[in-house]
């Protein structure tokens, strides 16, 4: 299958737009928002106070799009203050839109966007028991480091991928 896949840069994470976007693509996913953060769906105010911490760290969030309809999202946090280290924070497909290879093209185009800031090397975490993300990770050459606890308490795993 071929598709027309785009990162499209949010220059407002806090726009109404861009929060009910943010809404559809999240709630589709109810187990991995159990997984994160306790609850199978979020509201909006789940989600402003979400993106007010990341854009104070200076996370970029990107839309995924499939010709022209938003059908994921993706976050990267260029320099994470705890280990000067850039992070992805977040890939996520609308459920509607899962195992077709949009997960996969999304992280090549991440990967070019990082290579062109000279970027060699990205780590990630994965909640204990996202055995579809791990897997997903580690098929993308992301290799388990460290473990340790996320923001929301949750046991991660530490995955890093040295590009090339």
């Amino acid at each position: 299958m071929y598709y027309l896949i785009s990162l499209i840069p949010v220059s407002n994470p806090l726009s109404s737009e861009n929060l009910e976007i943010q809404k559809a693509i999240m709630n589709s996913q109810p187990l991995f928002n159990r997984l994160v953060v306790g609850k199978e769906l979020l509201t909006v105010e789940d989600i402003i106070e979400e993106n007010q911490k990341n854009v104070e760290y200076g996370e970029k969030l990107f839309h995924l799009k499939k010709d022209n309809e938003h059908v994921g999202l993706v976050t990267y946090l260029p320099q994470n203050p705890h280990d000067n280290c850039t992070w992805i924070g977040l890939l996520i497909i609308h459920n509607e839109h899962e195992r077709n290879g949009i997960g996969t093209i999304a992280i090549e185009l991440l990967e070019e966007k990082l290579k062109e800031r000279k970027i060699n090397r990205v780590r990630l975490c994965v909640q204990n028991g996202n055995i579809k993300g791990a897997s997903f990770w580690n098929k993308h050459g992301f290799n388990k480091i460290n473990s340790g606890f996320d923001n929301h308490k949750n046991q991660i795993d530490i995955y890093e991928k040295v590009f090339r």
